[in-house]
């Protein structure tokens, strides 16, 4: 009796188990077949570059004196739907960029290591080969403050000045967890090849990563399907592992590499936790030549919670960056 009690109960566990898992299988075939479609719905709205083996994605609209690089944050899905609103509001005062790293967006993956020398000097060679010359304004979020950064190091008569969209300083990223980071990605992996993700949002639950729940809502309603697709199919994309598995060397290099002397440096945060407050307090000795201002109430995607106001920071830093030329002093 014993026996058959034990074969009973095992043939429900593993009934039970068969259930949970039959969605969760569903769900990645679901997730294939849209990433197919989607692939072939959304062609790329700029120019495909071959950088270094690999084919990469740059957009680029508007005219001005200056050129504005927009960098991403780590993660984000698509630079292109990330930055729509700050590029399209520029357009009447500067030509701007924006580009997709390797594995998001319209980017090509590539088995090259992501070291912070490697994503610069990438990045480099796309704005050459892409025509678009410098001197550049660099406009990073997040942990692109460590690409911006090390920019200016290596290519210091190619930047007029740079903005920090809520970046962390090299400091502080050569201290934090990486293994935290690994984790995060991927659990945001499994949402997504599961079509979890998916699911969720087409019921209108968009989670906070990537800043999805900010960006949507506030896009136009002919971008809100490209960037929707981009979520969904770049979502904790394996792509950014090797970023993030150098993270604190790639920040190291950085805080090796020097300060940035006196070339302009407007730092705009998120209204976060003392901890974060400090960071960015750290973030002002990187050039003699800085400003910090905290935006109230903002979130981390803070070009979307408060996008009117980083826009008009981004013209008035375009003017003073115009007057340094002429020899008036950043934060006259």
């Amino acid at each position: 009796m014993k026996k058959i009690a034990h074969k009973q109960g095992a043939k429900k566990w593993i009934k039970r188990l068969g259930l949970s898992i039959l969605p969760l299988i569903i769900g990645g075939i679901w997730q294939n077949v849209m990433q197919e479609k989607e692939s072939q719905l959304f062609p790329p709205p700029g120019k495909i570059i071959d950088v270094q083996s690999h084919d990469m994605h740059l957009y680029g609209t508007g005219t001005g004196k200056s050129t504005i690089v927009f960098i991403p944050g780590s993660g984000t899905p698509n630079a292109f739907s990330d930055f729509y609103y700050l590029q399209k509001e520029l357009q009447p005062y500067a030509r701007t960029v924006s580009y997709d790293r390797a594995g998001y967006g319209w980017s090509a993956k590539t088995t090259n290591p992501r070291t912070i020398d490697t994503v610069t000097e990438e990045l480099h060679a796309l704005l050459e080969k892409a025509n678009e010359p410098g001197p550049y304004l660099l406009a990073a979020h997040s942990l692109g403050s460590l690409e911006a950064l090390r920019f200016a190091q290596k290519y210091p008569d190619e930047v007029k000045g740079i903005v920090l969209l809520d970046g962390g300083s090299p400091e502080y990223y050569a201290n934090d967890s990486e293994a935290k980071s690994y984790v995060l990605n991927r659990i945001m992996a499994g949402l997504r090849v599961t079509g979890l993700v998916r699911a969720l949002g087409n019921v209108g639950i968009l989670l906070p990563f990537s800043g999805e729940n900010l960006r949507y809502p506030l896009l136009p309603v002919e971008m809100k399907e490209l960037d929707a697709a981009m979520y969904y199919n770049h979502l904790g994309d394996a792509s950014n592992l090797s970023f993030i598995t150098h993270m604190n060397e790639n920040a190291q290099a950085v805080v090796e590499g020097g300060y940035l002397h006196d070339i302009p440096l407007l730092i705009l945060s998120s209204d976060g936790d003392q901890e974060w407050g400090e960071v960015q307090q750290q973030l002002l000795h990187w050039s003699n030549n800085s400003v910090q201002e905290t935006i109230p109430a903002s979130a981390h995607y803070i070009h979307w919670s408060h996008k009117e106001i980083v826009a008009s920071k981004l013209v008035e830093m375009l003017r003073m960056v115009e007057k340094k030329s002429l020899g008036i002093p950043f934060d006259s």
